[in-house]
């Protein structure tokens, strides 16, 4: 209920500065009609979630997708109605605190038509919303290699490492099943998801089998999963025992052996369990096998460094999604895409398969990371 408020929340926030700017900025921003989309564009963001169980599944669904792009065209809104702003307080000080040359004349003149530059922000911003949700499910395949000495020459593995996929009102069976050809396209020895591959009520799920989509996955080494912390907000015992029911191995701080040669070891998400201690216990005998640790939230890297694991896959970022919000999650974590090397660790953090809310990224874009583990 909390999440819904904020959501909700912040909905009606974007929305309603978004109105005001075009209503002062552009011409057609004060008739009716625009005042009468903005409303009901805004109720059905507001309303989307706590209504959902009331309605039909179709229903459910167009209403999760206009709420997605209603929100993602008010942040871009918003970012661009604070680039006006600022740009009209930098001409305003030239013309008013400097003699003005004719150069600033000219730009001053270009800045205080005010209903040219909003069409231009607003034309900026359906263009990186259509461009955003295109981009959002045309995911890319990104190969990782890797070489080690704790498997024998000739020995190697293909890894499929997936994170965030989000099944739920928006995202559903037919999804899954582009997912599952996708994967099996890359033919991979097994397939690895790190958390968050449910996003919020199971029910939607269970209302599309989706997951009966996922039980087609061709890995014939396993299917291992680590929750995140979208696997908390409804019923997680419920929704492992939908997940085991496909044949998949949930990895709740457990670890499991693969052929005498890879250890596979999974945490609870951060949110539920914040300390090193779980993943110091399931360390042990990490110098046996090739140690492989799945932890939805890259945030304890140094310590899996530590313990001696030798490789730590993550996801949660979805590096911002939305641009420039990298800028936030770059500093929020030691690696918030990409890989990188920390003594004999290498992690590597997916930015995800889905995504969460509006169906637009235009960060990085989505992927399935193939990992060739090849001895050496």
């Amino acid at each position: 209920m909390r999440i819904m408020f904020f959501i909700g929340t912040v909905d009606f926030i974007l929305s309603l500065i978004g109105y005001f700017y075009y209503r002062k900025n552009l011409p057609w921003g004060k008739h009716k009609a625009f005042a009468l989309a903005y409303a009901l564009l805004t109720l059905n963001a507001i309303a989307s979630r706590p209504l959902s169980p009331l309605l039909p599944a179709g229903i459910i669904k167009i209403s999760a997708w206009l709420e997605g792009l209603w929100v993602a065209f008010g942040y871009y809104t918003v970012l661009f109605a604070l680039v006006h702003l600022v740009m009209y307080i930098i001409i305003y000080l030239l013309r008013h605190l400097i003699a003005p040359s004719d150069c600033v004349a000219q730009v001053a003149h270009f800045y205080m038509l005010r209903d040219k530059f909003a069409a231009f922000t607003l034309a900026c911003t359906l263009i990186l919303v259509t461009w955003g949700s295109y981009r959002a499910f045309h995911p890319v395949v990104r190969t990782e290699r890797i070489e080690t000495t704790k498997l024998a020459s000739g020995v190697s593995y293909k890894m499929a490492l997936i994170s965030d996929v989000h099944l739920g009102r928006s995202l559903g069976r037919s999804y899954a099943e582009r997912l599952t050809q996708r994967l099996n396209t890359l033919a991979p020895d097994l397939v690895l998801i790190a958390g968050d591959l449910v996003d919020e009520k199971i029910a939607y799920v269970e209302e599309e089998n989706s997951l009966d989509a996922l039980k087609l996955i061709n890995a014939p080494k396993g299917v291992y999963v680590a929750f995140g912390n979208h696997e908390y907000i409804d019923n997680p015992s419920k929704w492992q025992q939908l997940v085991e029911k496909q044949g998949f191995t949930v990895l709740r701080d457990k670890s499991i052996i693969l052929e005498d040669r890879l250890k596979i070891s999974g945490l609870n998400d951060f949110s539920r369990n914040r300390d090193t201690r779980t993943l110091v216990e399931l360390a042990l005998g990490n110098d046996k096998y090739y140690s492989i640790l799945l932890d939805h939230q890259p945030r304890k890297m140094e310590a899996a460094a530590d313990a001696s694991y030798d490789l730590y896959l993550s996801g949660h970022t979805h590096t911002g999604q939305l641009f420039p919000n990298r800028q936030i999650t770059q500093r929020m974590y030691q690696l918030d895409y990409g890989r990188t090397k920390k003594g004999q660790l290498t992690a590597i953090t997916s930015s995800g398969y889905g995504f969460w809310g509006p169906p637009v990224r235009t960060e990085a874009a989505p992927e399935i990371v193939l990992i060739e583990l090849i001895g050496k």
